[in-house]
């Protein structure tokens, strides 16, 4: 049978999607592409032409000013052609049979307005460099950021680790990001110009550890603000991007392994229930709250005591662990694939798809002591062995199609992380007497977030008009189904006259409960964000000069909802009921069976004030007006003012709403001047807000049994304001080259602080005002300069920042870091790369000062973590004909422990042996993993 041209055309397609290796066309071609600007304000210019002298060949440049060109392997002139503006042509553009030669190109206008055509001319290492110079010197504000080929050489498994080798960054519990020393609530983040939510149920934080690396195409740092970027940050707004036109075909696979040396081939107690479908990171329903009690849930309390009885015996006795076994190295697997290819001369389609799914454990012994407000008596002094497994997938899949001077993007992102975790704590309480402690904890937690971005961009009327648009939606989740917390203590001997020596459980009655002694606690987060906007600039010439307006806006709609139901068991006896283990007929695993519950009469009580409902309603509008504009070549001023309107609702059953209203104008103004053109000297001023979160502002009472805290919300909270002045330095010295230097000012109104209140009570309150100053380095340099072959592969880079503050809280001014911050960071790196033989190494440092964990009050001490050195060493190399390539990583070499302390002594907030006092430390331990990637 004869296929129809429509047949064919549909197998093919076909063909391109699932198999992007086989190319339809010979594999003997290869291709030439990049993205052509604008020298003056590095803006995509569209419509470009791109024809290689001596073929046929040619293409033209898409709305975000990419293009491609397929061509025959050989060494060609490819010229650049642009109404308005300077021909170029770049001689000596190598390319190679099925491979791409990436070439991005600067076009500038010319310096007269003859009509007679001129032609520039650059080799293509010239202009590689000129294109480089360009992107890194034309941004209108202060950014960083980092590539994805850097993230690519780096050991990084995932962005979280990624973000601490961007200048004046770090990262804070390995997930969330911290810039200029300014903690997680104090940034923004967007992944494809869309924003994101907090996966954090707690707190506004963002969890990066969840995006692998590899997904990543580049990361943006944004350290001060112009009036189309969110109001809404201080230390850095983070935007991640995704590819979606990738340059050639692709389809790779990669797996990795890891060894731990405090986890791997070492005891790991596994918590039960163990759920069939805990290893694909899903929880199979077995935790879930019976629907004994979600029947009887609103009238629970008044039920006669049998009935309470019968319904408790619905839930599973599961308080004590499974069996113990080594551990085994941690497995990740990661699938890739995509491909671009053209529909006619002006259309174009890419995909990208990629799978990952990943499995490991840790196993932690720490250390937990608190003291006595005020004083330096020990209250309880705890040793803890943690066994939590992870499994951990993710997918991305991206979509876009151009047609003459417009795309069309569809990006979706989704993770999923599955923890569980079991604990035994042991140790000594020192409240009354000297009490022995032995206690279980046995918990699952499920975090996930889905975010789908549709994004267009359009250039009209010849260009004069440009517009871009987005419509999004994002689904974060945090579940906790069925934490469990047992207890036992015992008297010291020689405090016990009696010689009682064995662990008992003392069972309260209903009325007074203990979720810290005998509780389970059922708690589910999820939540909606709704957005979308629309940007549209316009150029304009004034002075002589190319200028550009640009106006647009946003709405953002927050929808969250969250249910925390904690029950403790109790008995109807009015004494109480004291439960003695013997370790025979009496133990963890038989307190809560059915015939114990009968014989002592016990069951579960709502324990309300650990327990509630709420919803949260947030709605963001937001417009603006910028103006770009250049006063001659050497002066460039970026403009204008964002109105942002906030509405923020608690609702709970059975209390008054929550309501927040503000409006906010926050102009800003970024000035470049010129120096050489090599220089850029920086300026800028912006305001910005930060506002509390729905559970900072939720006036319930959590139990952090990790950490041994309860965190309490505060209704009274206020949204902060902050003044931000930047001056920066900036100096291009090659290729990736920099140094620059950067001074930077805050001033805060009602700064919102986490507070140690005593008695391990964590809660929030509004300082009344804070400043911030400080400054950061960033030297990156090629070593080819020194003499030796060695050298010329090298690369060296460091960067560091200084950051000086001073807070009010209560009338009391203190010279310490704002909550969350800390006073310094350092990063530093050599990387040596051989594009000859396929080799490379990367040697990588961080360092972060004394970060201010909580803000201690009269009864409470300031809570500090303890600075630590990180070494990381990673080595790559290609294999079979470069189609294969094995890294092998070494991450935190020197793992050292990571510990919090109570600042007691006076003087600076450094650590102090003989004054402060360790309350939280562990060992990570040392990461070596191999990984093997392999493309087809």
């Amino acid at each position: 049978m004869i296929l129809t041209c429509s047949v064919r055309r549909f197998l093919q397609l076909v063909i391109v999607l699932l198999v992007p290796s086989l190319s339809l066309s010979a594999q003997t071609t290869g291709k030439i592409a990049g993205k052509v600007t604008d020298k003056s304000h590095g803006d995509a210019l569209i419509g470009v032409t791109v024809l290689a002298s001596g073929t046929n060949a040619g293409a033209v440049t898409d709305v975000d000013g990419h293009y491609q060109l397929s061509i025959a392997p050989g060494t060609y002139t490819v010229n650049f052609k642009y109404i308005g503006y300077n021909t170029k042509s770049i001689t000596g553009v190598v390319v190679k049979a099925a491979a791409t030669t990436s070439l991005d190109v600067i076009l500038d206008e010319p310096s007269s307005k003859s009509l007679q055509e001129v032609v520039v001319t650059a080799s293509y290492k010239q202009e590689s460099i000129n294109a480089l110079y360009t992107a890194q010197k034309n941004n209108a504000v202060v950014s960083d950021g980092i590539s994805a080929e850097a993230i690519r050489r780096s050991p990084d498994r995932n962005t979280g680790e990624v973000l601490k080798r961007v200048s004046g960054t770090s990262i804070q519990d390995n997930r969330f990001v911290v810039v200029r020393g300014l903690g997680d609530r104090y940034n923004a983040t967007l992944m494809n110009s869309a924003l994101l939510p907090s996966t954090e149920p707690d707190k506004k934080a963002f969890s990066f550890d969840i995006i692998p690396s590899t997904l990543i195409d580049n990361i943006t740092i944004y350290k001060t603000a112009s009036p189309d970027l969110p109001g809404d940050f201080a230390g850095g707004a983070v935007k991640v991007l995704t590819k979606d036109f990738p340059d050639q075909p692709f389809m790779e696979l990669q797996v990795a392994t890891a060894y731990n040396t405090k986890t791997t081939g070492k005891d790991f107690i596994k918590g039960l229930p163990d759920g069939k479908t805990d290893f694909l990171g899903w929880d199979n329903g077995g935790r879930a709250l019976p629907g004994a009690y979600t029947s009887v849930a609103g009238n629970y309390t008044e039920l006669e005591t049998a009935d309470k009885i019968a319904v408790s015996k619905q839930f599973s006795n599961t308080f004590t662990s499974g069996k113990t076994d080594q551990s085994l190295p941690s497995l990740g697997v990661q699938y890739a694939m995509g491909n671009s290819f053209r529909l006619s001369r002006n259309r174009r389609f890419g995909y990208i798809f990629s799978v990952n799914y990943g499995t490991s454990r840790r196993a932690t012994e720490r250390i937990r002591n608190e003291y006595l407000p005020g004083t330096k008596e020990l209250f309880f002094g705890y040793r803890d062995y943690l066994s939590v497994a992870t499994h951990q997938e993710g997918s991305v899949l991206n979509m876009a199609y151009s047609y003459g001077r417009s795309k069309i993007a569809w990006k979706n992102f989704f993770s999923n992380t599955f923890n569980t975790d079991f604990s035994v704590r042991n140790g000594a309480n020192y409240e009354s007497g000297v009490k022995q402690i032995l206690s279980y904890d046995n918990e699952a937690t499920q975090n996930g977030l889905f975010n789908s971005v549709v994004e267009g961009s359009h250039a009209l009327k010849h260009d004069k008009l440009q517009i871009t648009w987005n419509a999004s939606y994002g689904y974060s989740y945090r579940n906790q189904p069925d934490q469990r917390i047992l207890a036992f203590v015992r008297d010291d001997p020689d405090s016990n006259p009696t010689g009682d020596t064995v662990y008992r459980l003392k069972v309260p009655v209903e009325n007074s409960p203990a979720i810290h002694d005998a509780g389970r606690i059922y708690t589910r987060l999820y939540e909606n964000i709704f957005g979308g906007g629309v940007n549209l600039a316009a150029p304009f010439q004034l002075f002589g000069q190319d200028q550009q307006v640009k106006f647009g806006g946003l709405v953002s709609h927050r929808d969250r909802h969250f249910s925390a139901i904690a029950l403790g068991y109790s008995t109807s006896n009015i004494y109480g009921e004291t439960i003695h283990l013997d370790g025979k007929t009496v133990a963890p695993e038989n307190i809560f069976s059915n015939e114990s519950l009968d014989q002592r009469q016990l069951f579960l009580a709502k324990i309300d004030l650990n327990s509630k409902d709420y919803q949260g309603l947030a709605t963001l509008g937001a417009g603006y007006v910028m103006l770009d504009n250049k006063f001659g070549e050497k002066v460039r001023l970026a403009w204008g003012a964002r109105l942002e309107s906030y509405s923020q609702e608690l609702k709970s059953l059975n209390q008054a709403q929550n309501k927040h209203n503000n409006t906010d104008v926050l102009p800003s103004a970024n000035f470049t001047y010129l120096l050489t053109e090599k220089t850029n000297i920086r300026a800028s001023y912006f305001r910005s807000v930060n506002r509390p979160e729905f559970r900072e502002l939720a006036d319930f009472r959590y139990y952090d049994y990790e950490n041994e805290y309860n965190v309490i919300g505060n209704p009274t909270l206020k949204r902060a304001s902050i003044s931000n002045a930047d001056l920066r330095f900036e100096h291009f010295t090659g290729a990736g080259e920099i140094i620059s230097a950067s001074v930077f000012y805050k001033q805060f109104k009602d700064p919102i602080e986490q507070l140690n209140e005593g008695n391990n009570v964590l809660s929030y309150s509004n300082a009344s005002k804070a400043r911030d100053y400080g400054a950061e380095v960033e030297v990156r340099k090629r070593l080819s300069f020194v003499p030796g072959k060695v050298f010329e592969h090298l690369v060296f880079y460091a960067n560091a920042a200084v950051i000086n503050s001073q807070v009010t809280l209560d009338g009391v001014s203190k010279k310490t870091p704002l909550q969350g911050q800390s006073p310094y960071l350092v990063n530093g790196g050599l990387t040596y790369v051989s594009a000859d033989n396929g080799f490379s190494a990367n040697l990588l440092y961080n360092r972060i000062g004394q970060r201010l964990r909580f803000r201690g009050t009269a009864a409470g001490a300031d809570t500090y973590e303890k600075p630590r050195d990180l070494l990381d060493f990673q080595v790559t190399k290609k294999v079979i004909r470069n189609k294969g390539e094995i890294k092998l990583n070494i991450s935190d070499i020197l793992s050292q422990p990571i510990a919090w302390y109570y600042k007691f002594g006076s003087g600076n907030t450094a650590y102090k042996s003989k004054d402060d006092k360790i309350i939280n430390s562990f060992k990570p331990g040392t990461t070596f993993t191999l990984a093997l990637r392999y493309s087809f």
